[in-house]
C-alpha cells in the first residue's frame, strides 16, 4: 500500500487544533466556520483567518475540508449562499454537507467546490450512495454502526461510481444513528441537526434494573487495531472525531494514527500500544460495531474521562494513595504532550496570507417564489394514516383516506409475506423506514420490483434513488429532514419526488416562509409518538436487563420489548423494540400539533395520522377508527366550527405536547 491510498482526517475545533493536527501529520482537517457546522460548541474559524489556515496547510500538504453540515432554514439560504461566495475566492478543498437544499445549490452555482456527504446522512446502503452521487458528492462518511463487511462492500460498490468512502477510526461513538436523532432536540430545543446536540445520551439517569446509571452511554470508538481491515476494505478517509476536544487531544491521537499508517505502507509490524490514547480524554475504547460484536461489552457506566481508571487498573492500584499516583502521572504525560506540541506548532502562523484572493464573479441564487396555484388551494388537506399491524390494514381501509404500512428495518426476512399483504391489499402504501442495511436494502428492491405500488413514503434515500429509477411516485418523509423550500425543489427537480414530509423540527414562523414547488405535496405529522432516535445497540442490556451477551440474528426478527428510562428531572423516555426493527427511543406523550392545520391549509397538502402500536403514556379514549373519524370532521369543517372539532381530538387523545413547533430551531 502507499500513503496515498489513505487520507487521515482530523478534527479542527479551533486554531490551535488545526496546527496540531497539522503538526501531527494529518493529510487534511475538517473544521468549521462561526455558523453552519455541526459542532457550534467548538470555537471554530471566522472568514478572516480561513486564508491563513488554507495556506499554512497548504504548506505542509494539509488539505481544508469546511464543515457546512446543519439543516439550513430558509432564511439563512442569503447568508449561505454569500458565504459560498467568499469561500469561491479562497483555496479551500472542499465542503462538507447535510442539507440536500445546500447540495443542489452547490452543484447547479458552485460546481467547483468538492462535496462530500456528512455522517448526519446516516449513508448505509448502496442506493443512498448513489442518491448522493447523483448530487455530484464525490465522498461519503459512512454511518459509524456498520461492520467491516459491510464498509467493504460499500467502499468497493463507492469506487465503481467514483465515491470514496470515509469512517470514523477513533472519538466518540453515538448510541443513536446520526442525523435521526432527535433527542436534545425535544428536551431543550438544541438540535443535533444544528449542531447544538446537548448530548442526553450522556446524562444521568434514575438507577436502571439493571444497576445503570448512564443507561444510554457508550464507550469511545477506536479503531487502532483494525488498520488492515480497513485498508483491505477499500476506506479511503480515515476519521478522527473531536471538534470539541482539545489541541493536545487532537495531536496524540493523529499522531498515534499517522505512525500507524506509516508502518503499514512501509510493511512494518503494527503498534498494538494504546498507552498515549488511554492518556487523553477517553471513556474506554471499543471496536464494537466494525467488528459485528454489538453488545454488552460497547456500554459504560460512565461518561466522563476513564484515563485514571484505565492506569489504575494497568498499575493494579491497590490504596488511595496508589491512584494519586496515577493521577499526577497522568498530569505529567499530559503536560509533556502539551509542551510537545507548543513546540511543534509555536512558528505556525495563519495571520499573514501571501496568497491574494481568487477573482471570481459572485455567483447569485435566484430566490423560490411559489406558483400561483400554490396560493389557492380550495381543498382541505388530504388525511393520511400510518399503520404498523397486518389487521388493521382492512380494518382502518377507506376511500378518503391514505393509508400508509411501516416496513421493518429488518426487511429480508419479512419480504415474502409483505409482498403476499400488499399484493392482497392494493390500497396500502408502503413506508420505509431509515435504515435499510445490506440484504435488508435488497429486500426493499425486490420487494418494489414484484409489487410495483404506485406511491411510497421513505424515509432512507436509497429506497428513494429505487422509486426514481423505477418510475415509481415517492414521497421523502419526515427523517429526511427537509427545513427549506430548496430541499423540497430539489427532491422535485433532481430526483423526481411527489412531495415530502416537512421537518418535524420547524416552528410555525419557519414553515410559513417555506415556498411550495408547483406540483408537489407537502406533508405535515400532526399526531405522532415522537421518535427521538434509532440505535443499532440493545437499549434493554443496560435497562431492564437481557440473557444475551450481544445481539445476534435472531434479535432483529424476534425480540419485541418496551421499557422507560427516567432521567435526574423526572422526564421519562419510552424505549420500544418492535419486531422486525431496531431498538427506538420516543418521547414519553405523542404530539399532536392541529394549529399547522388552522395557520397553513394552502401549504399543506396531506396531514398524517400516525397510528402505529408504539406505546407511548399517551392514550386514546376511542378506538383508532373513532379517531380517524374525528380528524376527517375536523379537516372538512368549516373555519367556524374547527374549534369543537379540535377539542374533540384533543379529549380523545388524552395528554400530548407540541412544544417543538412552539420552539422551532
Amino acid at each position: 500500500m502507499t500513503r496515498d491510498q489513505f487520507e487521515l482526517l482530523a478534527p479542527g475545533g479551533d486554531l490551535d487544533s488545526i496546527k496540531a493536527a497539522i503538526a501531527a501529520g494529518a493529510d487534511a482537517v475538517y473544521c468549521g466556520l462561526d455558523r453552519f457546522n455541526a459542532r457550534n460548541r467548538a470555537t471554530n474559524l471566522t472568514l478572516e483567518n480561513l486564508r491563513g489556515v488554507l495556506e499554512l496547510a497548504h504548506k505542509h500538504n494539509c488539505k481544508i475540508f469546511l464543515t457546512l453540515n446543519v439543516m439550513l432554514l430558509e432564511s439563512e439560504i442569503p447568508s449561505v449562499v454569500r458565504l459560498l461566495n467568499q469561500l469561491n475566492t479562497t483555496l479551500i478543498d472542499g465542503v462538507i454537507i447535510q442539507d440536500l437544499g445546500l447540495g443542489a445549490i452547490l452543484k447547479q452555482h458552485f460546481p467547483d467546490l468538492d462535496v462530500h456527504a456528512s455522517t448526519q446522512l446516516n449513508t448505509h446502503n448502496d442506493g443512498q450512495i448513489l442518491f448522493l452521487n447523483q448530487l455530484g458528492v464525490s465522498r461519503v462518511n459512512l454511518s459509524r454502526e456498520l461492520n467491516i463487511t459491510e464498509i467493504k462492500h460499500l467502499a468497493q460498490f463507492g469506487r465503481q461510481h467514483n465515491v470514496l468512502m470515509e469512517v470514523f477510526v477513533h472519538g466518540s461513538y453515538c448510541i443513536g444513528f446520526s442525523g435521526l436523532c432527535y433527542m436534545s432536540s425535544a428536551k431543550n430545543g438544541a438540535s443535533g441537526n444544528r449542531g447544538r446536540c446537548s448530548q442526553p445520551c450522556r446524562d444521568q439517569y434514575q438507577t436502571t434494573p439493571t444497576g445503570s446509571d448512564y443507561p444510554l452511554n457508550m464507550k469511545d470508538n477506536s479503531a487502532f487495531n483494525d488498520l488492515e481491515a480497513l485498508a483491505d476494505a477499500g476506506v479511503y478517509s480515515l476519521k478522527v472525531e473531536g471538534r470539541i476536544k482539545k489541541f493536545h487531544y487532537v495531536y496524540t491521537v493523529v499522531d498515534n494514527w499517522r505512525k500507524q499508517i506509516d508502518k503499514y505502507c512501509d510493511g512494518k509490524a503494527l503498534s498494538s500500544d494504546t498507552r498515549e490514547l488511554y492518556t487523553v480524554f477517553n471513556r474506554d475504547f471499543t471496536n464494537g460495531f466494525l467488528q459485528g460484536e454489538i453488545g454488552k461489552d460497547m456500554f459504560i457506566n460512565n461518561p466522563r474521562d476513564h484515563a485514571v481508571t484505565h492506569f489504575s487498573k494497568v498499575y493494579q492500584c491497590s490504596s488511595v494513595d496508589d491512584v494519586k499516583v496515577v493521577k499526577q502521572r497522568l498530569y505529567d504525560d499530559k503536560s509533556v504532550i502539551i509542551q510537545r506540541v507548543e513546540d511543534a506548532i509555536s512558528d505556525f502562523d495563519t495571520t499573514t496570507c501571501e496568497q491574494p484572493p481568487l477573482v471570481k464573479k459572485t455567483v447569485h441564487v435566484p430566490a423560490l417564489v411559489a406558483p400561483v396555484s400554490n396560493t389557492s388551494n380550495a381543498h382541505p388537506p388530504k388525511l393520511s394514516v400510518l399503520i404498523s399491524k397486518q389487521d388493521d390494514a382492512v380494518a382502518l381501509a377507506r376511500p378518503e383516506v391514505d393509508l400508509y404500512f411501516e416496513m421493518p428495518m429488518g426487511l429480508a426476512s419479512e419480504c415474502d409475506a409483505l409482498i403476499a399483504l400488499f399484493q392482497a391489499n392494493s390500497h396500502l402504501i408502503p413506508w420505509f423506514q431509515a435504515v435499510l442495511i445490506g440484504d435488508d436494502y435488497k429486500a426493499a428492491e425486490r420487494f418494489l420490483t414484484e409489487v410495483r405500488p404506485s406511491l411510497l413514503v421513505t424515509n432512507n434515500s436509497g429506497v428513494g434513488y429505487l422509486a426514481q429509477s423505477m418510475g415509481i411516485d415517492w414521497i421523502a418523509g419526515p427523517q429526511m429532514n427537509s427545513a427549506n423550500s430548496y430541499t423540497l425543489q430539489c427532491l422535485k427537480d433532481q430526483y423526481q419526488a411527489s412531495g415530502a414530509f416537512i421537518s418535524d423540527e420547524l416552528s410555525f414562523l419557519q414553515i410559513r416562509k417555506l415556498v411550495r414547488p408547483e406540483g408537489f405535496r407537502t406533508f405535515y405529522n400532526i399526531y405522532h409518538p415522537n421518535t427521538l432516535l434509532t440505535s443499532r445497540q440493545c437499549l434493554f442490556q443496560q435497562t431492564e436487563g437481557c440473557k444475551k451477551i450481544k445481539i445476534n440474528k435472531g434479535c432483529l426478527k424476534r425480540c419485541s420489548k418496551r421499557t422507560s428510562v427516567i432521567n435526574m428531572n423526572g422526564t421519562s423516555y419510552v424505549v420500544q423494540k418492535l419486531k422486525g426493527s431496531h431498538n427506538s427511543v420516543y418521547a414519553e406523550h405523542n404530539v399532536l400539533n392541529l394549529d399547522i392545520v388552522k395557520k397553513l391549509p394552502e401549504f399543506l397538502t396531506d396531514v398524517l395520522v400516525d397510528l402505529r402500536d408504539i406505546q407511548t403514556e399517551t392514550r386514546h379514549s376511542v378506538t383508532n377508527t373513532q379517531l380517524i373519524d374525528l380528524f376527517l370532521t375536523a379537516l372538512s369543517s368549516p373555519e367556524s366550527e374547527q374549534p369543537n372539532a379540535f377539542e374533540q381530538i384533543k379529549q380523545a387523545t388524552g395528554i400530548t405536547t407540541n412544544k417543538q413547533y412552539a420552539k422551532g430551531l
